[in-house]
């Protein structure tokens, strides 16, 4: 009876801990539920600026504005930011401390790194007010709130978080010098150099001993970057680094060559004119590949630094004369074809092509047209062959358009006679507009007459193009099929514009004398578009050169 008496109490036992154990899970299952429910119910709140509905929690839950609401670390504060409910993070931050607005998510970021990226400048003025700290806590892959606008393209807000940093410039003397070097470069590369200039001033040492990630100085840093002439302080900022690398006691001349034929590659010529201001001699230096500056600015196309080289006099003379490793002179260089993305016309990349190189042998020694490289080819030669397919893609695409105009011209000299022979010729009773009968048969006369001649000869023009070939294709082969094709043009817009405006309105005036003298006041006003929209193509410049805006010589 002992013994079973025992065991009945043992399995009591049991199963009132087994009780005891379910009420726990179950109350715990109960608390996550609620846990989980009262989050869902703050992260709507959130996102959709409920604010009454999410102060509800205050009593229940003083501590809700904390709490990660998702897997990835977001608080309330991180959602509305996220999703700019404006109001609702201002009466958000009015409850928060300092502390809990520097939060981070699990990627890293604030809620203020959200709000740079996502470029909303009021929510980002509202949080710096409370907590300036803000600005400087680094985000996703350890990078500075301005660093994270910027790189996902919000100017308004780099240029805020930039202006921040100038109206309070003592806030940078706590701030440690990686995060001012991250601040000075990327001052340089979002061309912002009146920052930089204050930078600058203010930490001498960026200019001499600082790199960026990729290992640049500033110098080498500016250089690689695209040209900025109209930039706000960018000459101001040139001239202050050079003269803080003239201070140096021993100028680390292999990186200042080094940036000058960055600067030549990418068309930086205000960099190239202060290096040649501050080190003239280095402009006799060359590159490991034996070229020098001309041939740089040559083989890169970038006109605005073979101009300022050919300016120089001696200097243009001793680096004409230059060859490089692989024999090529500044010819043979002219001579290669370099495919650039601003063309989208073969035409005028072949165009270009062919002014670059006849621009470049005008300043070359008569011996060295005929200089042969380490391929033995002279320049004339190595054109010839780099430029074959190029050329042939040309002139097809030329004898096409040409063939398209020519039908063009077709139609409207057969509209033009059709015109002029089926024009009414009985006398007309009454007083016509402005002028008599007669008057405005000539005018209707003369006009089919200029418009059809006009036509005949752009067809002209076009026809040439077609059954032009010379027996030696000359270096400027294309650029005179070019520019038959544009007179073409030119003559065949002077023709539309003759016929549409002269010949129409004085045809209509004949044809229907009969009409109110009302209605050919209404009509003359709507002849006169035509002209201003000409007019208004010709305020780009001559034809000729809109058509080869991108030519160099």
């Amino acid at each position: 009876m002992s013994k079973s008496g025992g065991a009945n109490n043992t399995s009591s036992a049991a199963t009132t801990d087994r009780d005891e154990l379910g009420i726990i899970v179950t109350e715990e299952a109960e608390h996550v539920k609620e846990q989980s429910l009262y989050k869902r119910e703050l992260y709507r709140a959130a996102i959709s600026g409920d604010w009454v509905k999410a102060s509800s929690h205050n009593q229940t839950h003083p501590n809700w504005m904390r709490i990660p609401l998702t897997d990835d670390g977001d608080t309330a504060l991180h959602m509305a930011v996220s999703m700019e409910q404006t109001t609702f993070v201002e009466k958000l931050i009015m409850l928060m401390s300092v502390e809990d607005m520097e939060i981070l998510k699990v990627d890293g970021n604030t809620a203020f790194s959200m709000a740079a990226i996502s470029g909303n400048v009021e929510i980002a003025k509202l949080l710096l007010q409370k907590n300036p700290r803000l600005a400087w806590i680094k985000g996703h892959k350890n990078m500075l709130p301005i660093e994270l606008a910027s790189s996902v393209n919000q100017p308004l807000m780099v240029s805020f978080l930039f202006q921040r940093t100038t109206d309070d410039i003592d806030v940078l003397l706590h701030v440690p010098f990686p995060d001012i070097v991250r601040l000075f470069f990327l001052a340089l590369t979002t061309n912002t150099y009146s920052v930089a200039s204050i930078l600058l001033d203010r930490y001498s040492d960026l200019n001499c001993v600082v790199n960026n990630d990729n290992g640049l100085t500033p110098l080498e840093a500016i250089a690689r970057l695209t040209f900025e002439r109209d930039a706000p302080g960018y000459g101001d900022f040139l001239c202050s680094m050079f003269k803080l690398i003239e201070e140096e006691e021993s100028p680390n001349y292999e990186r200042i060559s080094k940036a000058m034929f960055d600067a030549a590659k990418l068309g930086n010529g205000m960099v190239l004119e202060s290096i040649f201001r501050f080190y003239p001699t280095l402009f006799t230096k060359v590159n490991s590949d034996g070229q020098s500056l001309l041939h740089i600015a040559i083989l890169h196309r970038q006109a605005s630094v073979f101009r300022l080289i050919t300016s120089k006099g001696a200097y243009k003379n001793a680096m004409v004369r230059v060859v490089d490793n692989d024999g090529n002179n500044v010819l043979h260089l002219a001579a290669k074809l370099v495919v650039e993305e601003r063309f989208r016309s073969m035409v005028l990349l072949m165009c270009n092509e062919e002014r670059w190189f006849t621009g470049v042998e005008e300043i070359v020694p008569p011996a060295f047209k005929r200089l042969e490289n380490r391929d033995g080819k002279t320049p004339e030669e190595l054109f010839y062959k780099d430029h074959k397919e190029l050329s042939k893609n040309a002139i097809d695409d030329l004898n096409q358009v040409a063939n398209t105009f020519l039908v063009v011209g077709t139609l409207i000299v057969t509209l033009g006679i059709t015109g002029a022979l089926t024009i009414r010729t009985n006398t007309i009773q009454g007083r016509l507009p402005m002028f008599d009968e007669k008057t405005w048969y000539i005018i209707f006369l003369l006009s089919v007459i200029a418009g059809v001649i006009s036509t005949v000869i752009s067809m002209l023009q076009y026809i040439s193009i077609m059954l032009f070939h010379s027996r030696k294709q000359t270096l400027d082969y294309v650029n005179s099929l070019e520019q038959r094709l544009t007179t073409g043009n030119l003559f065949l817009l002077a023709a539309l514009g003759i016929l549409c405006t002269f010949a129409v309105m004085s045809g209509i005036i004949l044809i229907f004398a009969f009409f109110p003298k009302w209605t050919f006041c209404v009509l003359a006003a709507f002849f006169i578009l035509p002209i201003l929209w000409v007019k208004t193509i010709f305020r780009l410049g001559p034809i000729h050169h809109v058509i080869s805006k991108t030519a160099v010589f």
